[in-house]
């Protein structure tokens, strides 16, 4: 039996859903939760009958649990890698070669980079969420909208998002 598999089109779906994921959770005032409320509402979803739709946008939607899954995707190529490698001898190279994305070159190149190209923008878009937010709360601190607790606290999950991207940015390497 042969099995197809797209891992570029599951990267893609993964890169959208965390984009969605990473502004849908980043913000936590009461208009961006009508608009999530309004959103969900409008397209009438129950993406699981067993899941209330504030546990999918604000738990499985997070930015925690898109980055464990981003871990888990790279086990998993890993383990396709290491699956590929010791299936040639029994199938042969034609086989193997027929299932796709069994080359050497994306199994080690392509893997590595999608991986870090998917970690990369769920990190930047959480830093450009944080930094907005603190903008934000410095004008509403201004306008005496927000306390000073409030403004420390955008500021220290901004300065937070900040270095953790700038690790993330300085641990990165593109596979070439």
């Amino acid at each position: 039996m042969k099995i197809k598999i797209s891992l570029l089109a599951a990267l893609s779906c993964l890169t959208l859903t965390i984009a969605v994921a990473g502004l849908l959770e980043a913000v936590s005032n009461p208009a961006v939760n009508a608009v999530q409320t309004t959103i969900a509402q409008r397209a009438n979803q129950r993406i699981n009958p067993d899941e209330p739709i504030d546990i999918t946008l604000n738990e499985r939607f997070s930015l925690e649990n898109s980055l464990t899954r981003i871990k888990q995707i790279q086990g998993a190529l890993t383990s396709f890698r290491t699956l590929t490698e010791k299936s040639k001898t029994a199938l042969g190279q034609r086989a193997i070669a027929s299932v796709g994305n069994t080359d050497v070159e994306t199994q080690t190149l392509g893997f590595t980079n999608w991986v870090g190209a998917v970690e990369g923008t769920t990190r930047q878009q959480n830093f450009q969420i944080k930094k907005l937010e603190f903008e934000l709360a410095k004008k509403q601190f201004e306008d005496k909208q927000v306390s000073q607790a409030v403004l420390n606290q955008k500021r220290t999950a901004y300065q937070q998002a900040q270095r953790e991207f700038q690790n993330f940015l300085n641990s990165f390497r593109i596979a070439d």
